[in-house]
């Protein structure tokens, strides 16, 4: 992930490209090939929108439509650490709709206890792009552009032009989306990064920042299902031992399975039980 600014003008960009953590997202899922490309453009999207993130805080996106795609999640924190997963409800056709009507809540979580702060949006458009874009001028009240491509479940590609709170309202905005609106899928995707840059926005002064790593993180730790397990409770707990001999797990971004027998769901509740050496 790279940003970058316009040197003599109040806007800003970043380029996203991601090709083993994309692959790493969706290693364990099966997603229609739909489903896919909407759930890529959306991790790359929110990692877009963490770029500014500081002091812990983290970013998510959900959208929730009554459409063959019910719920998408994707979250990204501040060091670039991303993941996302979707669910959908039946098979799909070519052209499909696949949020139909519903909203789309971007959520900036600080952690230690702190204000959350989310916007709301309904969602008003065929594309998540459209989506993203009235949310920025809506919630956010900034002036936008967003590219966002997928090759499959090769690699994601997104790129973010955006206005500077309080710019001035000369046209330049407008002048460069247009520009960027002409940059092909492909370009965006595989051009070197200042040929691109160059390219899509030719004559203008463009500084770039260093890139930055981006990795997958589930977050599914050890410690994480253990808080988990402790939520549900002891008496779900050994209410769901009973009735099934264990306690399953699974989560939904890596689609992995964590079981717990009877022994170790106690100690996890009470790690007093745990046997100690003597």
């Amino acid at each position: 992930m790279s940003r970058f600014v316009f040197e003599d003008r109040q806007l800003r960009g970043a380029v996203v490209r991601l090709a083993e953590t994309w692959q790493r997202v969706i290693a364990r899922h099966d997603y229609p090939d739909s489903v896919q490309n909407l759930l890529g453009q959306a991790v790359a999207a929110t990692v877009l929108m963490g770029v500014g993130l500081k002091g812990g805080t983290r970013v998510s996106m959900q959208l929730q439509g009554d459409g063959p795609v019910g719920l998408l999640v994707t979250q990204c924190s501040e060091d670039l650490k991303v993941r996302g997963m979707a669910q959908w409800r039946r098979s799909l056709a070519e052209d499909d709709q696949l949020l139909g009507s519903g909203r789309m809540a971007v959520t900036l979580d600080p952690g230690e206890g702190r204000e959350r702060y989310q916007g709301i949006v309904p969602l008003e458009s065929d594309s998540l792009q459209g989506c993203l874009e009235a949310y920025f001028r809506q919630s956010e009240q900034l002036a936008t552009c967003l590219l966002l491509h997928t090759e499959g479940g090769d690699a994601v590609a997104g790129l973010l032009l955006q206005a500077l709170p309080g710019a001035r309202q000369d046209g330049s905005f407008e002048k460069l989306a247009a520009l960027a609106e002409r940059i092909s899928p492909l370009a965006l995707g595989r051009e070197p990064l200042e040929q691109l840059l160059r390219q899509g926005f030719p004559g203008e002064l463009i500084r770039l920042f260093e890139p930055r790593v981006v990795a997958h993180d589930c977050r599914c730790t050890p410690a994480h299902l253990a808080s988990v397990l402790r939520l549900l409770g002891s008496a779900e707990v050994e209410s769901i031992l009973e009735e099934q001999g264990q306690v399953e797990l699974n989560c939904e971004f890596c689609n992995k399975s964590f079981r717990y027998g009877p022994e170790l769901a106690r100690i996890v509740l009470d790690p007093a039980q745990s046997p100690t050496l003597h």
